[in-house]
């Protein structure tokens, strides 16, 4: 009954539903709809407003694409291709011109090798080998070419068997009695007759460590490899000896000679460092109040002692050569450029030939290069760094004429270190240009040279290699072929 009563009750606004239904759904429906609407009109403008920003990067990123004039196409890899070959073309050709500024320091001694020898060894192939007659000369040879250094220096050959060095002293002669003391540095009208001949020294060890170096009488005959690096030495050493004659070129005495003696000269192994530059601080010393002998380093904090870091540094590999290898020593350790005897442990090469590059060549840092690094560095294809040192007693206020000498040498020659009075040299207040008390006993060895101070230079030779086409992208291998004398490295580098 209850159900009957509902109906009744819904009966007539179904009926007034029925009958106005369109008019209501007409008011309804738009209050549905059109909030609906504006919500999808706004999602919709944020889709096209977020689609435009991409159609519009795209069409930038074409547009600056259009604007490159050779944008990745065939012409434009042609043009990457002529420009790179051009690069290559001027590279070679300065590569080249350098090479040839070094002719004239690349001359082989003809009228000691014999013009067949030097003919051969100008045209030796990268590959090539050198007959047992021409290697057994250069053998015999090598040392009448050593001998002439000290000629060329102008300085007392000392180099020979051991029985013929004996100990230098510096050319002195004795007063007589009654005259009136000499002064430093002032010649007597007799001085010309018994005073000596040489304007300076040359440390008879150190010749004869050089003579030693090429003495290869007891050896078999050298490899081709060998004799070319010992004569690229030869010529490194014979242009020292040329620019320290040239410096006593004006002296009229060995009184009034720039510099006075020469305690080391070395190239190559002998000169490689076996810490660059000295360590961290190592090289700057300063005088200890009150004490001109005692040295004191700034940074170091172990008392002055070089070895009490304990650091380990480069390990100098052996050299058929020179021997050595397998040495490790401190930072800053004081050590002759030529200590190593050839005791090492290290095990040689199967190849000696293998060897004969280590720790010759350093790379722009100092840090000497073992056969294997100097065949892949890059750095080392258009030039080779040669280390250097030279220890000399020199007139100070002829130090800048010295530096200026080797800076404007033809071999291009970079000086990094300069210590003056570095090994317990003479008392000498360098910054004001006097002497000790006694001025007839300052100078090494009171030679009466007032000014003399002792000179240790470091650096590099800079030597160029043979231009090769092949080495700086080119197909052609014709410029290495044209090279007049390869390097042992750079030829096994073109062979391979």
């Amino acid at each position: 009954m209850a159900k009957s009563s509902i109906s009744d009750q819904l009966r007539p606004w179904l009926a007034i539903f029925l009958k106005y239904y369109f008019w209501l759904l007409a008011a309804i429906v738009p209050l549905i709809l059109l909030p609906l609407l504006f919500i999808a009109r706004a999602a919709m403008t944020s889709h096209i407003a977020s689609m435009r920003q991409q159609i519009d990067g795209h069409v930038t990123a074409l547009q600056s694409i259009s604007s490159v004039a050779d944008h990745p196409n065939d012409s434009w890899s042609k043009s990457i291709e002529a420009t790179t070959s051009q690069v290559s073309r001027e590279t070679l050709k300065e590569w080249q011109a350098f090479w040839d500024s070094q002719k004239t320091f690349r001359v082989w001694p003809e009228e000691t090798l014999g013009a067949d020898f030097v003919k051969k060894v100008e045209t030796l192939k990268p590959d090539g080998k050198l007959s047992p007659q021409f290697r057994e000369r250069y053998k015999d040879k090598v040392r009448t070419l050593v001998r002439g250094l000290p000629v060329r220096m102008g300085v007392e050959p000392k180099m020979g068997d051991l029985s013929d060095v004996t100990t230098s002293r510096p050319n002195t002669r004795r007063q007589p009695a009654g005259q009136p003391a000499m002064r430093p540095g002032v010649a007597s009208d007799d001085d010309a007759v018994e005073s000596s001949p040489y304007m300076m020294e040359w440390s008879p060890e150190n010749q004869q460590r050089i003579y030693t170096s090429f003495n290869w009488e007891k050896e078999a005959p050298p490899s081709p490899t060998r004799i070319l690096l010992a004569q690229e030495e030869l010529w490194v050493y014979g242009m020292f000896c040329d620019l320290l004659a040239g410096m006593n070129k004006t002296a009229a005495g060995p009184h009034s000679a720039a510099i006075a003696k020469v305690d080391e000269l070395a190239v190559g192994y002998p000169a490689a460092e076996d810490d660059p530059g000295g360590g961290s601080g190592k090289r700057i010393v300063r005088v200890a109040a009150g004490s001109a002998s005692t040295m004191a380093s700034p940074d170091d904090d172990s008392g002055g002692s070089p070895s009490a870091s304990g650091a380990a540094v480069l390990v100098r590999p052996a050299n058929p050569r020179f021997g050595g290898g397998a040495l490790v020593v401190a930072p800053g350790a004081a050590r002759s450029s030529f200590d190593d005897d050839g005791s090492s442990q290290a095990p040689a090469p199967a190849n000696p030939d293998d060897g004969l590059q280590n720790w010759i060549y350093v790379d722009f840092t100092g840090k000497p290069l073992s056969a294997t690094e100097l065949a892949a560095a890059v750095d080392s294809q258009m030039v080779h760094l040669m280390p250097f040192v030279l220890r000399v007693v020199i007139d100070q206020r002829q130090i800048d004429a010295l530096l200026v000498s080797l800076s404007t040498s033809a071999i291009p020659i970079d000086v990094r270190q300069v210590r003056i009075n570095a090994s317990g040299g003479p008392a000498v207040d360098v910054s004001m240009g006097q002497a000790a008390a006694d001025p007839m006993a300052a100078g090494p060895g009171g030679s009466g040279r007032m000014y003399d101070v002792s000179l240790e230079l470091r650096g590099t030779i800079g030597l160029a290699t043979p231009p090769s086409e092949k080495a700086v992208g080119l197909e052609s291998a014709e410029a290495g072929d044209k090279a007049a004398m390869s390097s042992p490295v750079s030829r096994r580098r073109a062979a391979s």
